[in-house]
């Protein structure tokens, strides 16, 4: 009796798994279609950069842009990245940046809202709009080198 109550239990349960398993795949066939998953999440002005077709042509192009002034600058200060002209060097081409970014989101009408300095960078956490810490840390919009 135990044994048939155990199997009765498991043919349940594993039913349940396989229905449940099923609805969530349609439901995210269904929700998600018209979106790519990595922008379904999205918001603000990233989401509205990311979902602008235009805008996004021109921020992949800023972001090459980017990572060539970041490579320009590690094979001129490369042997001593945090000399004081080093420094001065990254914090020139983060503000560079930051305003070409902003520039970038005002032409196409991309309502920013306040940024702190550390969240378009990506601060303390790596990932931020500019690529994280500049240091090669993080991956965000921008990338990173």
């Amino acid at each position: 009796m135990k044994s048939r109550m155990l199997w009765i239990g498991l043919t349940v349960l594993a039913v349940v798994l396989i229905a449940s398993t099923a609805a969530v795949a349609a439901q995210q066939r269904t929700g998600t279609a018209s979106r790519p998953a990595a922008i379904a999440g999205l918001g603000g002005a990233c989401g509205a950069l990311m979902r602008d077709p235009a805008a996004l042509k021109d921020m992949q192009a800023l972001r090459s842009e980017h990572q060539a002034d970041m490579k320009a600058r590690l094979a001129q200060y490369g042997s001593d990245p945090n000399s004081p002209a080093a420094r001065a060097a990254l914090t020139k081409l983060r503000a560079e940046h930051m305003n070409d970014m902003r520039a970038l989101l005002q032409s196409h009408g991309i309502k920013a809202g306040t940024w702190s300095r550390g969240s378009m960078k990506g601060g303390a956490t790596p990932g931020g709009m500019m690529g994280g810490l500049g240091s090669g840390y993080g991956n965000g919009m921008m990338g990173s080198y």
